[in-house]
């Protein structure tokens, strides 16, 4: 196995950059994060995703990068559309041309695997398809997970709205647990934990195929948001009842879950 010593992750002070720097530790690589949060942490590098200068300079000296920073969300992104491109794809281009020129070794892009057609699923699938190009043009070292339903601990309920922690919540309170739709629409969940190793080890591995090859990455056993609702109603002794809305904008009824 190439040895790395050095790894920068962009959006690293988030939910799931937080697991993905904590699994490096186990690798003894030294992990610096890159984002716009303030920390007086040595290994923070405060930056900007869309401006390359900050991305460039965050790069240099590192031998692997973990790109996870993007602007989530799938309805709350619709009137956000500029502000998407210029993260999740300007973002994601600016991270694949620092690498190529100061010649890192190796990146890791998480896409996602749905064909949802609105903001955050058509910025992603741009990225992974620059993301490609750059593999294929520039033989830079890409390797992709697209990554399912994500939840652990320090997932936040809001601005975005996920199930796992908004669902808590409501059940907690006694309160109504919303589902839009009509609930039977598979949901793939995977924990953080097992999430950040399968990714650290993946992108560390030595592979013989060259070629970029993307996997989906969660559980193979699905339940429905209906079933989800349920376990978490059951788990926490909650009186809460179910109450079902229409699709939200941007969300497909017949499509797995993005939740």
């Amino acid at each position: 196995m190439e040895k790395f010593t050095r790894a920068l992750i962009t959006g690293g002070s988030g939910f799931l950059g937080k697991v993905i720097t904590k699994e490096l530790e186990k690798h003894d690589i030294e992990s610096y994060v890159f984002d716009l949060d303030y920390s007086n942490n040595q290994n923070h590098l405060r930056g900007d995703i869309t401006n390359f200068h900050d991305v460039a300079s965050a790069v240099r000296g590192c031998d692997v990068v973990f790109h996870i920073a993007g602007l989530l969300g799938t309805s709350e992104l619709i009137e956000k559309n500029i502000d998407s491109i210029n993260v999740n794809i300007i973002g994601t281009v600016n991270v694949l041309e620092a690498c190529l020129q100061s010649g890192v070794n190796r990146v890791f892009y998480p896409t996602k695997p749905n064909d949802w057609i609105n903001t955050y699923s058509i910025t992603k699938k741009a990225g992974e398809d620059f993301a490609m190009m750059f593999s294929e043009i520039h033989n830079l070292d890409v390797r992709i997970l697209r990554w399912l339903n994500a939840y652990g601990p320090g997932q936040k309920a809001v601005p975005v709205r996920k199930a796992i922690p908004v669902m808590i919540t409501q059940a907690l309170l006694d309160q109504d647990i919303i589902i839009w739709g009509t609930g039977e629409q598979p949901v793939d969940l995977i924990y953080t934990a097992d999430l950040a190793k399968i990714t650290v080890e993946y992108t560390l591995a030595d592979l013989s195929n060259t070629n970029v090859v993307i996997r989906d990455t969660g559980l193979s056993k699905r339940m429905t948001v209906n079933e989800l609702a349920e376990k978490i109603i059951q788990l926490t002794n909650s009186c809460s009842s179910i109450v079902y809305k229409n699709m939200r904008l941007g969300e497909k009824q017949d499509i797995p879950f993005d939740y």
